[in-house]
């Protein structure tokens, strides 16, 4: 899969949270199973321009919303890739603790962020 693969299926799915849809429903829309939906958005699968279309549509924005403002200076190269897919893991790794569990790993993060020299 190639950076702008990953970047369509960041958009995908900021898309549908933002109209509070799960997969599932989204699924449902285009026809194919949720886990599908999941490969998109993690962008382990490349998503056809017929599919994108049927997304879109769900979606209610046009195709033109997963590639608006993008230029070939702001196309994430591999690097900047791999690091998106680590953030979005640690999303979705945390979103998936308890509360207690979350605001033990943000003390921690806290303090291993306080003994980091200052970046600059």
């Amino acid at each position: 899969m190639t950076p702008v693969d990953s970047l369509v299926g960041d958009r995908i799915k900021t898309r549908r949270l933002e109209l509070g849809m799960t997969q599932t429903e989204l699924a449902n829309h285009v026809s194919v199973r949720f886990q599908q939906v999941q490969k998109y958005e993690n962008g382990q699968n490349r998503v056809a321009a017929s599919r994108l279309w049927q997304i879109a549509e769900a979606l209610n924005v046009p195709v033109s919303y997963f590639f608006t403002d993008l230029t070939p200076e702001q196309i994430p190269n591999e690097e900047t890739a791999r690091e998106q897919r680590r953030r979005r893991e640690l999303v979705d790794l945390f979103a998936g603790l308890s509360k207690q569990q979350q605001s033990a790993v943000m003390s921690f993060l806290r303090s291993v962020a306080q003994e980091q020299p200052a970046k600059g």
